[in-house]
């Protein structure tokens, strides 16, 4: 019996009640499509999930499709499906998301009217000469398996960027299909055609000479840190590390655990107070991974002090309901708080630098925090990758048992590299490690507790002001958000001057995904559909500590009063993770009207009622978005990922500023009521940004030029 053709497995099921993985609607099936007569390139091979026992016997591709593959059909015999036996990842999953309401289980399959919708677009579109088969992305070839045959919150693809080699190039120019893939990358606005013919000449001047790659060449050739490194106190002299008091080593670690490391949770509290900061303090602060990861805490934990300071925040640990300095406040007061600790790190893990152990992944990823935080991109880039490297090699040609603690802190390093490698190499069209290959062997983590046998720490004990599994339920709903905004890329962002992409359908499931994200969160973190309201209506909660700019003047639009927040967060990494939760849900709302705002700009004539509600809800997302408002308009100095906000904020402007001049005047009434406002709100933003990031200063300079008559 000879094999099924890769064709045949790739038709549609016809059971009603079957699912669409989404790559099924971005390559619809050809078979009333003539083949070519000439040579062509061999597809890569179909993998099943899941085969029948026949096709299983006779090794041949089974395509799945239920209640009988195509094979049995034919054949007229019983088709019969084994039980997928529970990897250990989905064992993992099951343990730790239980409390999210089975978050890793499927969702439901897609209502039959979707569905319907779904194959009737299919039908049309294989009947178009120009949208019989889409293309595949690029590096397509190297992914191992096909999608799922369902939508779900499965782990497919990956939450990075992709595979090896699948980045964007900003290309706006037509494949074979007539397809266009649409950067998802907030500086790759300014490279839409549409955009294009309603920018001011004079912005796109500047931005022809800058060239495309402006943002990387100005982060990448300016001057490194500065190298001196301050004693503190000064008088103290070569050896001050040895002689620091253990109140203030104490409390810059605490306010490190009771900030960063709650939504970024790279360090486990309870080994590092039990075994790593005694060690680092035992050996002098000598040249050991411990010490160099003390010394980053440290680092951090200057900036976080300076949060509790901008929040009016008591310390951990301290009395009292404000902020009140301890005697070692000085110690934070340089032009990059904690510079001196980080230098010292810097110094000693020179001689570390080939150690791929997890306290070496560690230490590059509070790195990579550091950099992100003092607005140092690229700098952050070189140690995420340096992370993924130690990742590589601890999980590849080695046997990880994720049921036990050192497991588990592997996998919380993993996708704590995996996620925020995403973030810049999706935005700047960064290459990404390949890291995302071994998503698929790595669980989720469970946030298994360290014990020790025996021994009980109690020498440094740190604060708490909310239980820990708070946080995790935030990590652990990051990760699935970030799933669901890849698979938002990968699905969504293409266009054809047909009209007939985006599919409204997938639209419409991803709609699905996102909301059924938001209602399975666990009741501790829920968030209502009014907070998701007010968060698109004029703040009420912004404090008056942001001052007019010089480039106000300039602005078209006056400054809207503010007032002071009638909600205080219990601490600053509550206010973080509550803010990005409900930001991430506002992010992944506007990233899915992306594609109708560039079909808006390009071809505003084919726009459909539909597309224009699309539209109108991206453009309502792109507003408010919560980590810059209220506490936040003083508490700047823990606000995560501030280059990733001024390039979301970059683009948007860019956008609003399109749309508000478009010819089209149902275009133009889709501006949500405040987005002048909002655009004040997003300029001042750069402008407190701008001193600390040349890239975010040239951006700055390009949108000033909006309203250069």
């Amino acid at each position: 019996m000879s094999k099924r053709s890769l064709e045949e497995s790739r038709g549609l099921p016809e059971d009603n009640n079957a699912s669409l993985a989404i790559q099924d609607l971005l390559s619809p099936d050809e078979r009333e499509s003539t083949p070519p007569s000439g040579p062509t390139k061999k597809p890569r091979n179909f993998i099943a999930t899941v085969a029948c026992e026949t096709c299983r016997v006779k090794k041949t591709r089974c395509d799945e499709s239920r209640p009988k593959c195509g094979l049995c059909k034919s054949l007229g015999i019983e088709c019969v499906y084994n039980e997928r036996k529970s990897s250990k990842r989905d064992q993992s999953l099951t343990m730790i998301m239980s409390t999210l309401h089975r978050l890793e289980t499927k969702l439901e399959n897609i209502p039959s009217s979707i569905l319907s919708d779904i194959r009737g677009q299919v039908r049309q579109i294989a009947g178009s000469s120009h949208e019989a088969h889409p293309s595949p992305t690029v590096g397509d070839e190297s992914r191992p398996t096909a999608m799922p045959t369902s939508l779900s919150y499965s782990f497919t693809p990956a939450a990075g960027d992709g595979y090896d080699f699948d980045f964007e190039e900003n290309d706006t120019t037509p494949d074979a299909s007539g397809r266009i893939s649409i950067s998802f990358s907030q500086h790759g606005v300014i490279l839409w055609p549409g955009a294009r013919q309603l920018l001011p000449e004079k912005l796109l001047n500047t931005y022809k000479l800058l060239g495309k790659n402006y943002v990387i060449e100005l982060e990448s050739t300016r001057s490194p840190l500065p190298m001196f490194i301050s004693p503190f106190p000064l008088h103290v002299g070569e050896h001050w590390l040895e002689v620091l008091p253990l109140a203030m080593i104490k409390g810059l670690a605490d306010a490190f655990f009771n900030v960063f490391n709650p939504f970024t949770p790279i360090m486990d509290k309870s080994f590092f107070f039990s075994f790593t900061l005694g060690a680092a303090i035992e050996s002098n602060f000598g040249y050991t991974l411990e010490s160099c990861l003390v010394l980053n805490v440290l680092a951090l934990g200057c900036i976080a002090v300076l949060a509790y300071q901008e929040g009016n925040y008591p310390l951990p640990g301290a009395q009292g309901h404000l902020f009140e300095p301890p005697e070692w406040i000085n110690v934070i007061y340089e032009e990059q708080p904690g510079l001196r600790f980080f230098n010292e790190a810097r110094r000693r893990i020179g001689f570390l630098m080939c150690d791929n152990d997890i306290q070496g992944c560690q230490f590059y990823l509070l790195s990579s925090v550091y950099y992100s935080q003092i607005l140092r991109p690229m700098d952050a880039w070189a140690m995420i990758h340096r992370a993924a490297t130690c990742c590589l090699s601890m999980l590849t040609n080695h046997d990880v048992n994720f049921d036990e603690w050192e497991g588990d802190m592997k996998s919380r390093v993993y996708w704590n590299c995996l996620m925020n490698e995403t973030i810049l190499v999706q935005e700047l069209h960064l290459p990404p490690s390949g890291l995302s290959r071994l998503e698929e062997r790595v669980p989720i983590p469970k946030f298994i507790g360290f014990e020790t046998t025996g021994y009980v720490s109690t020498r440094y004990p740190s604060s708490i002001v909310v239980d820990d599994s708070y946080f995790q339920y935030h990590f652990l709903a990051q990760v699935a958000h970030r799933i669901i905004l890849t698979r938002i890329r990968h699905s969504l962002y293409f266009y054809s001057d047909s009209g007939a992409i985006p599919l409204p359908a997938v639209n419409a499931e991803l709609h699905h995904q996102l909301e059924q994200w938001r209602t399975n969160l666990p009741t501790a973190i829920q968030f209502s559909d009014s907070q998701l309201t007010n968060s698109h209506s004029t703040p009420a909660d912004l404090s008056a500590s942001v001052h007019p700019s010089p480039s106000s003047a300039a602005s078209p639009h006056p400054t809207t009063p503010r007032t002071t927040e009638p909600h205080r967060p219990l601490s600053p990494a509550v206010a973080v993770t509550d803010a990005m939760l409900r930001g991430r849900h506002m992010i992944a709302q506007f990233h899915i009207g992306r594609p109708y705002l560039y079909k808006a700009l390009r071809t505003p004539n084919l726009l459909t009622d539909d597309d224009l509600e699309q539209i109108k809800s991206g453009l309502r997302n792109a507003m408010d978005w919560p980590v810059t408002q209220g506490i936040f308009r003083k508490m700047k100095s823990c606000i995560p990922i501030k280059f990733a906000f001024c390039s979301q904020f970059f683009g948007q402007i860019l956008l609003f500023y399109c749309i508000a001049h478009s010819p089209s005047p149902r275009v133009r009434e889709t501006l949500p009521t405040g987005w002048e406002r909002w655009n004040e709100e997003m300029m001042h933003f750069l402008e407190d940004c701008a001193p600390y990031s040349p890239a975010v200063a040239q951006d700055l300079d390009l949108l000033r030029s909006l309203w250069d008559e």
